[in-house]
């Protein structure tokens, strides 16, 4: 992994689903960042989760956009 994620601490295995297209982006990104996949996806969730940590997803929102 990289250094901005050292091997020593508590970590967590997550895994994930991703449809083509969002696979897609992301290894398009990993690509421009250098990253592997892992560290691309531990990385933006936990930028999302600072960012928004009282987001609430809804069925609504994903099929309205709203």
């Amino acid at each position: 992994m990289s250094n901005r994620y050292p091997s020593n601490g508590n970590k967590t295995l997550v895994s994930v689903y991703l449809d083509d297209d969002t696979h897609n982006v992301l290894v398009s990104a990993k690509n421009r960042s250098g990253r592997t996949k892992s560290t691309e996806v531990a990385m933006r969730l936990k930028d999302h989760l600072k960012r928004f940590p009282n987001y609430i997803f809804t069925e609504q929102q994903d099929e309205g956009g709203k």
